[in-house]
């Protein structure tokens, strides 16, 4: 009877900590893909001389970037005048990537939140030192006391993905469904800030979460369904929609760990807790029609632009270390062209569970640009890409 009450009990532990750990073991046990990159061609061949170089720089680059597929999109003006894509949004189906895969765009979710509530401000619904208690019940103590700024800049103080009482034990690769904002803050709402608001920076999709809710409260409508009628169909955005784990769509890259050359579907994910904060899903062709749109003034005037483009200060005069705005990050950055020439450059990254993605305006040139993999990964090489392609068409 011993033993089998050791069997039973070591047949558990296993289990369980299959359940806690299993990003890990899906990570270091799933089936290794490979990919022949040699034999893959852009999508589009383009025949005008620019846009030629264009594809041919994406083939090249698409050598070295560790992903199976790789899409990107540059805007001047009010027009897209470069998209193509390359390699595969399903390796096991073989099925090749076009310029309408979707890809999860991570945190770059929060710029589109950013001009949701730009035209809050501008309808005179919000205001940056609005507070959460003005439009939230369900919330209480400091909590309460955060303003829209603090929220939409991570200067609140509150805290990022941690660990948890749950399967599996990452906040970040949550799997549950969230069917309301109030379950979405419950995870964090009673815990201890970081610090006193407004006297420090600390990244955290948490504060789009709840910025969420203030929005809701201040529209009378929820989350998706604003942006969808404010922001994503007068920009004619048709392929940027909520990542919703129940509804898959059409057209949507299935998503991968990389090591070396080879790749892993990665851990199956739930965004609903975040919609605002990373739970988007685009096109970088759709991204660069909503970057057109922002820098064109066709949704918020240029007053309000200014406001969320511009890095927020903290209490001590001192601009936040990110350079961060209302849902932007504002560089000066010498390397987009060769000639090393300081450039404004308004952008914001995202890195999701299998892909990565970037967003970049520079609102001098009247220029968007975008770029996507379905990959985990850094950022870095997105932005350096991005940067030779400025480059490319302004020879």
């Amino acid at each position: 009877m011993k033993k089998i009450a050791l069997t039973i009990s070591l047949f558990s532990i296993v289990i369980l900590a299959y359940f806690l750990f299993e990003p890990v073991f899906t990570y270091y046990f799933g089936r290794s893909i490979t990919l022949n990159r040699q034999s893959l061609h852009p999508d589009i061949s383009h025949l005008d001389s620019v846009r030629n170089k264009a594809d041919e720089l994406l083939a090249r680059e698409f050598q070295t970037i560790n992903a199976p597929s790789l899409s990107a999109s540059i805007g001047m003006g009010d027009s897209v005048i470069w998209s193509n894509s390359i390699g595969y949004s399903d390796l096991d189906n073989n099925l090749l990537a076009d310029t309408a895969t979707k890809y999860r765009i991570g945190s770059v979710s929060k710029t589109i939140a950013s001009v949701g509530l730009g035209l809050l401000f501008q309808d005179r619904i919000l205001s940056p030192n609005s507070t959460v208690g003005d439009y939230v019940t369900y919330v209480s103590g400091s909590v309460a006391n955060l303003t829209v700024k603090e929220l939409a800049s991570h200067t609140s103080g509150i805290r990022n993905y941690g660990m948890c009482i749950c399967f599996p034990i990452w906040e970040y690769y949550n799997n549950d469904q969230f069917n309301t904002t109030e379950k979405s803050v419950s995870v964090f709402a009673d815990d201890k800030l970081l610090f006193t608001p407004g006297q420090d920076f600390s990244y955290s999709s948490y504060n789009y979460t709840l910025l969420t809710t203030v929005m809701e409260g201040a529209s009378k409508t929820g989350y998706n369904q604003f942006i969808q009628s404010r922001v994503l169909e007068p920009l004619n955005l048709q392929h940027t929609i909520p990542d919703n784990a129940l509804d898959p769509v059409p057209n949507t890259a299935i998503f991968y760990d990389s090591e070396e050359s080879y790749f892993k579907k990665s851990y199956p994910v739930n965004n609903s807790n975040k919609w605002a904060g990373g739970g988007y899903l685009s096109t970088p062709t759709d991204l660069v029609k909503f970057g057109n749109g922002i820098l064109n003034y066709k949704l918020v005037n240029s007053t309000t632009t200014e406001l969320l483009f511009n890095p927020v200060e903290l209490k001590s005069g001192e601009v936040n270390v990110q350079n961060y705005a209302l849902g932007w990050r504002n560089d000066l950055i010498h390397k987009v062209f060769d000639d090393g020439r300081e450039v404004v450059v308004v952008h914001h990254g995202g890195t999701a569970v299998g892909s990565t993605a970037i967003l970049m305006l520079l609102p001098e040139y009247n220029v968007s640009i975008a770029l996507a993999m379905n990959s985990s990964g850094e950022t870095t090489d997105l932005f350096a890409l991005a940067y030779k392609i400025i480059d490319l068409f302004f020879e």
